[in-house]
């Protein structure tokens, strides 16, 4: 029991120090460039170099030093907790249903984009079977198959949230619901206890890069809350953001693919844990009792 303690607060320590600590230094290092520099002197670093050679020649009191490196691991650690609080918001807002303006007017937009797609998938499709004669005769060709990506990377179904994160998100669930009947807001916790370690572990794993990445983004926001004094600050903030966001678009996708391929996998599992035998196919009328059941829905109400 103590060398697992031993170990968890090592963990513990190694990520304060690679998700706080060090991306804090290096923000307050910035900080201390762009509030020393300003913006006259923005793209002169030599004048930086110059004032830290004549600092670290002068005589300076240990307790200064102490001080000094006191106050960069608590400055730095604040930092990270306000990046990572950022973080938390970015991953709220991602997830916005978009039932107001402007976030409306961002899913009538990508709704737009997706139907235009889906009319070129449709058109090419409608022509393939035009040449073979019959549907059965088609042979899917690299311009549907482009046409369909296209379309996907708008949104794997309809559009109806904000952002390509919350709809890949909300994709997963509509499209397990549509295959198996299972609804993944409360079978999700039982179907996670029935799942082999290592896809747990990927999934986890998929689950801390997105919330990283989110973080990642919120670091961008305090990069460019330095062209207050500092006007380049901004446009690191704008590349750090760029990361973020594709970041976190990869981890999304990773992560809800993981979770399809759970409720692919393992749905039958669940269903026979929870004494239900699955003799053929899963059904929908399956997923859907279980889902009921799991709900705790009274019998009236059940599909």
């Amino acid at each position: 029991m103590t060398g697992f303690l031993e170990a968890l607060g090592k963990k513990a320590a190694e990520r304060w120090l690679v998700l706080l600590v060090l991306p804090g230094v290096l923000w307050l290092a910035t900080a201390l460039v762009a509030v020393h520099l300003g913006h006259r002197d923005a793209l002169h670093p030599g004048a930086v170099v110059d004032w830290i050679s004549r600092w670290t020649k002068g005589p300076h009191p240990s307790g200064l030093l102490v001080a000094i490196v006191a106050g960069t691991l608590v400055g730095s650690a604040a930092a990270g907790l306000l990046a990572t609080s950022i973080g938390w918001a970015l991953r709220r807002g991602w997830l916005l249903p978009g039932r107001r303006r402007p976030a409306r007017w961002l899913v009538e937009w990508r709704r737009a984009r997706w139907g235009r797609e889906s009319r070129r998938v449709e058109a090419l499709v409608t022509e393939a079977i035009g040449a073979a004669g019959t549907a059965s005769e088609v042979v899917t060709g690299p311009g549907i198959a482009e046409a369909l990506a296209r379309r996907d990377a708008v949104g794997l179904e309809v559009p109806e949230r904000p952002t390509w994160i919350g709809d890949r998100w909300r994709a997963a669930t509509v499209r397990v619901r549509r295959a198996y009947g299972l609804d993944l807001t409360v079978v999700w916790p039982r179907l996670w206890t029935v799942l082999p370690e290592q896809l747990r572990t990927d999934i986890a794993a998929a689950q801390l890069a997105y919330t990283s990445a989110a973080t990642l983004t919120g670091w961008a926001l305090l990069y460019a809350a330095l062209g207050v004094v500092w006007w380049p600050a901004p446009l690191i903030g704008v590349v750090v953001a760029g990361a973020g966001v594709f970041r976190a678009r990869t981890a999304t996708a990773t992560v809800c693919d993981l979770v399809e391929t759970a409720a692919d996998l393992y749905g039958p599992v669940l269903a026979e844990q929870l004494r239900t035998p699955v003799s053929g196919p899963f059904t929908t009328d399956l997923g859907d009792e279980i889902s009921a059941r799991l709900r705790k829905d009274p019998p009236a109400v059940r599909p």
